[in-house]
């Protein structure tokens, strides 16, 4: 079976964990994953909650819980950047990364999912998908004009990567002694961190040591949908180096939405599940609970579900 994300859950500054923890222990799934918009105080409500519920914690999402001095951007996986190329800004990351990685080690869960960061450039990402929806007319110009930016973007991006590289070797010293793995998850915007082409390079730099690749179904979706990777490549290529699997169906540039809703065929993914990958679906906050059970009944219609144990 598959673990549910709290994602889908909307985060009241009255939110009772108690309520919260009800929801997932009624849903047929086999975990959960602490997502970033989970903030300090909730965190501790539904941490022991889960535990008495017999509710394992597959994976955190980073950055996991949300401090309270940053409770007014209601969470991020980017409010801190592994990559940013200034010294002191990289390292709250890490430092920040780190924290996640122990608490992911003391819920006995297998994995953290990470954001990486991005370029620090002029993306127009608004732009860009302004274009895409005006259609076939502007295709050809809408064209040139994303090699022009994706060229500036590599211009740019060798020393993002390096810095990226920098916070790594010490995140995985840790993760190593905390047997965690670290998920390096696929992005939505075109100047994020990993792009399609990085991820390779990264976990051939860090063979051996406990990291991954992490696929999100909506996200390779969006950016196929904008002719930046091939259909199914991506996945394709990092096969080997899957460790898990967000799991969400998209309609357009629309994604997170319950999987059964949207255009992605999901038994695609099954035989990477079957091979080990962790999956887990993610939804945007506020999904009806309804909603939450009739993704999970199409995933299970698509043979994602293998048994009953959780093992896959």
């Amino acid at each position: 079976m598959t673990a549910v994300s709290t994602s889908f859950f909307r985060i009241e500054p009255d939110t009772d964990g108690n309520d919260l923890v009800a929801v997932i222990r009624d849903l047929p799934v086999t975990g959960v994953e602490l997502d970033y918009r989970l903030p300090l105080p909730l965190y501790h409500q539904i941490c022991p909650a889960l535990r008495k519920a017999g509710i394992p914690v597959t994976s955190l999402h980073n950055f996991c819980p949300l401090p309270m001095e940053f409770l007014d951007t209601g969470g991020s996986g980017d409010l801190f950047s592994l990559s940013d190329t200034r010294r002191e800004e990289r390292q709250e990351a890490v430092k920040r990364t780190l924290q996640t990685i122990d608490n992911a080690h003391d819920l006995e869960a297998r994995a953290v999912v990470l954001h990486c960061g991005r370029v620090a450039m002029p993306a127009e990402t608004r732009q860009l998908y302004e274009r895409f929806h005006q259609g076939t007319t502007l295709a050809e110009a809408t064209r040139r004009w994303m090699e022009e930016k994706i060229a500036a973007r590599d211009r740019l991006k060798p020393a993002h990567v390096d810095a990226l590289c920098f916070s790594l070797e010490k995140l995985l010293q840790a993760a190593d002694r905390r047997e965690v793995q670290l998920g390096l998850e696929t992005r939505y915007h075109y100047h994020e961190l990993p792009g399609p082409e990085d991820f390779r390079p990264l976990l051939q730099k860090f063979e051996g040591a406990p990291i991954g690749y992490w696929h999100d179904t909506g996200h390779a979706f969006v950016n196929e949908q904008l002719g930046l990777i091939a259909e199914g490549g991506l996945l394709q290529n990092l096969a080997d180096r899957l460790i898990g699997i967000h799991l969400h169906d998209a309609q357009g540039l629309e994604d997170h939405l319950p999987p059964g809703s949207g255009h992605i065929n999901f038994k695609a993914f099954t035989s990477h599940l079957a091979a080990g990958a962790l999956p887990v679906m993610e939804l945007r906050p506020g999904t009806p609970v309804e909603a939450v059970r009739d993704g999970l009944a199409h995933l299970a219609s698509c043979y994602l579900d293998h048994d009953d144990s959780g093992t896959l």
